[in-house]
């Protein structure tokens, strides 16, 4: 196919989404906020098209939303046709949506409404709840083309695993949302549906490639929504965005049935989980998830049901914190972040020490992360561009053109792997010694990028990321601050100690340009300890409230 098919690809499939957008929920364009205006999380309250109830509804968190259905207070049709008015606004101020599924949301949640008023009793633990996807989930008679122009109009005739277990879970799907080409970039852009922005500054990134997930419910047109992580795809969007959410480890999640890329690489894998507005919310889709027993139905899910009792933690915790590494430090807001971090934790009893980082670790783990990615020197890629004809963005991080691998290289590369999974392992147990707990730390805080949300375009240092795929730990992130323009300032007296902090210090050249944005952390923890993330999640979430952080 020639250039001008996949151009005229794009436009037919935005036509498409277009029209499923219903036109008593839009904006008229003369009523929309201009370019200039960069927050936009208010307009929804703001723009007069939501009664009370309604906003009240969108702003609820999912652990409400679920119980107010339960108890009859809300219908699971009210509660889905506000979240999806809202989504359309989110669309037009955003571009966040790429497979809107409102009729058959509405039929779903009739059919709850229905269920409930026969048995007296929930379908089930998420019922109702509006629940988000990013678009390489599978739903019947829905794309998932993952960005492509190529893979347009091949509506799914089955249902990723994930998506039949919250169906039998009683969640609602009412929308996918956009994604970056491929999925590997740290930014939002395609060539079918364009480039998503971020509701507290649209002249920044909501990260990728959940972007689209993180704009729309930091926007609140879903309560909750599902990303995938294989780089940092679930954690930096939700720090960009203030949101909470879980990289949980592979086979605690479904993931059967997605679109991705590099199927059948098993070295370093993708895994999904939730992005939402409290550590109740995650708990929520967890224990709900994990409530229809997954590891029947996908074969890489791991028996383990969700184990309530790991939640309950030591009185006393031990934290590391970091606010980089020994490759580039991050800039202001993010190590105020790690201060205001630490500071609550430390007046609520428990133990903070510096994380002390092995030569050039999360470089090297990036390193070892991309080569396995690029194995096929850019075949997979390469043959979806092939279909149309159509480029990359240029923040995209794969190359199509790569070369390819012998076995002997990535054989050795995997053996890398496991020397750096060691490696990382006895540096954690040394903590023990140096905690005061008798115990190793309980996590490592630091932050997913040395930087908050940045302005459009280009790519980023995303190794602060890359520990965690590769040691395949579970990691939640949470949101501490925002980007001050009077706190914030560069640091006067700052030396440079490599060229790669040099580069991510001279592009700082204050506050302005990262203007309102949130500022959240991740915290990292062991190997299926998704529990005991979200307990301390919770944990985070009490002592910031003590301490006064506002998120």
């Amino acid at each position: 196919m020639s250039v001008g098919t996949w151009k005229s690809i794009s436009e037919r499939k935005v036509a498409e989404r277009d029209a499923k957008l219903p036109s008593e929920w839009r904006i008229s364009a003369d009523k929309l906020p201009p370019a200039s205006v960069r927050d936009v999380t208010a307009f929804a309250r703001e723009s007069g098209l939501f009664t009370s109830r309604e906003l009240e509804i969108t702003e609820a968190f999912a652990s409400d939303i679920v119980s107010r259905i339960a108890e009859g207070q809300w219908s699971s049709v009210e509660v889905t046709e506000a979240f999806c008015k809202r989504a359309v606004i989110a669309q037009q101020l955003l571009n966040c949506l790429s497979e809107p599924n409102f009729n058959a949301a509405l039929a779903r949640a009739k059919e709850l409404d229905s269920y409930l008023a026969e048995h007296g009793k929930p379908f089930g633990p998420l019922h109702g709840l509006p629940i988000s996807l990013k678009d390489q989930f599978r739903v019947k008679g829905l794309d998932a083309t993952m960005g492509y122009a190529g893979q347009a109009f091949q509506p799914s005739t089955e249902e990723s695993t994930l998506v039949q277990l919250l169906y039998e879970a009683g969640a609602v799907i009412h929308t996918k949302t956009n994604v970056p080409t491929t999925l590997m970039a740290g930014e939002t852009v395609n060539n079918v549906f364009g480039r998503t922005v971020n509701p507290h500054n649209r002249e920044n990134i909501p990260g990728g490639s959940s972007g689209g997930e993180s704009a729309l419910i930091s926007f609140h047109g879903s309560p909750l929504g599902v990303g995938t992580d294989i780089g940092g795809s679930i954690r930096s969007p939700a720090s960009f965005t203030g949101l909470w959410a879980l990289r949980p480890s592979i086979g605690r999640v479904p993931y059967r049935g997605a679109n991705n890329s590099f199927l059948g690489q098993e070295a370093i894998q993708s895994t999904a989980g939730p992005l939402c507005n409290s550590p109740a919310d995650v708990r929520l889709f967890m224990q709900g998830l994990l409530s229809t027993q997954p590891w029947l139905h996908d074969p890489g899910c791991l028996p383990i049901p969700w184990r309530s009792e790991a939640e309950k933690l030591p009185e006393k915790l031990c934290f590391a914190v970091a606010t980089g590494d020994d490759v580039a430090d991050s800039l202001p807001p993010l190590r105020r972040a790690v201060a205001l971090t630490r500071e609550a934790l430390e007046r609520a009893g428990h133990t903070v020490i510096e994380w002390q980082w092995a030569d050039r670790q999360c470089a090297r783990a990036r390193d070892i992360v991309i080569k396995m990615w690029s194995a096929d020197g850019g075949e997979d890629v390469r043959r979806q561009l092939e279909v149309t004809g159509e480029t990359l963005p240029e923040e995209i991080v794969v190359n199509p053109n790569g070369t390819p691998q012998t076995v002997f290289e990535t054989w050795q590369n995997q053996y890398a792997a496991q020397d750096f999974k060691a490696e990382f392992l006895a540096q954690w147990q040394a903590t023990a010694t140096v905690t005061g707990t008798g115990r190793p730390i309980d996590g490592l805080i630091m932050p997913c990028t040395p930087f908050p949300a940045k302005p459009h375009g280009g790519r980023y240092p995303w190794f602060y990321t890359s520990l965690v795929p590769l040691l395949d730990v579970s990691s939640g992130v949470f949101p501490v601050t925002r980007v001050d323009q009077q706190l914030d300032v560069p640091r006067a007296d700052y030396e440079p100690f490599g060229e790669v902090d040099k580069r991510v210090h001279d592009s700082y050249a204050g506050p302005e340009k990262y203007w309102n944005a949130p500022v959240g952390l991740q915290l990292i923890g062991r190997r299926l300890e998704e529990e005991k993330i979200v307990g301390m999640l919770t944990e985070i979430e009490k002592v910031f409230k003590a301490a006064d952080v506002h998120p």
